[in-house]
């Protein structure tokens, strides 16, 4: 199975989100959140927003068809004189079902990583799986020494240097783009024009 990783283009955003939509529905989440997703209203958001990095917005294709994508936006680590590191977050990370654990995930993970320390980013911070993300060099960020804005640490808050000795001395709190913060409302509203597709 040839998988061809490239930049999203405009013409594939309602693909995107359709694609990331599936990757996510839960019917189990619409009782608690009143949709059974938000991840492709995140989306929409962080594509029109400052922190929005396009340069590692990748797709995954495969014969002809959208299957994956991943996205990457600007966060901070706020230390303890006040001032703010620059990092990565990354997420969604997105698989049609019918390709998922077929390596078309990590293909998107280990190429934008890549590209990412290309363009001179230093780390990458994020909430994700804990048995997953590990095999591509992520640890907890506790062995880092930052915390979550709330001064917490658990499994599934993680980090990686891209570039060596980038977290060294950066201990703080992690500030992540406030639209991961999803609006319930604006994601039930945003989530009706897919229905019928």
């Amino acid at each position: 199975m040839d998988i061809i990783l490239r930049l999203e283009q405009e013409k594939d955003i309602d693909i995107v989100e359709q694609l990331t939509r599936k990757a996510f529905w839960r019917d189990e989440r619409i009782e608690k959140i009143g949709v059974g997703c938000d991840e492709h209203y995140l989306e929409h958001t962080l594509r029109l927003a400052p922190e929005f990095v396009k340069e590692l917005n990748f797709v995954a294709e495969i014969n002809g068809e959208l299957v994956g994508n991943i996205m990457y936006s600007i966060s901070h680590i706020e230390l303890e004189d006040g001032s703010l590191h620059e990092v990565l977050n990354f997420g969604p990370l997105s698989v049609l079902p019918k390709y998922q654990k077929q390596g078309v995930g990590s293909a998107l993970m280990r190429h934008s990583l890549e590209v990412a320390k290309r363009l001179g980013y230093g780390a990458v911070l994020f909430f994700g799986h804990p048995t997953y993300y590990p095999r591509f060099g992520f640890k907890e960020a506790k062995e880092f020494g930052v915390t979550t804005k709330e001064g917490k640490n658990f499994p599934a808050f993680m980090a990686m240097e891209l570039i060596e000795g980038d977290l060294t001395g950066k201990q703080g709190k992690f500030i992540e783009s406030p639209l991961f913060e999803v609006n319930k409302n604006e994601a039930i509203i945003y989530d009706k024009q897919f229905q019928n597709s």
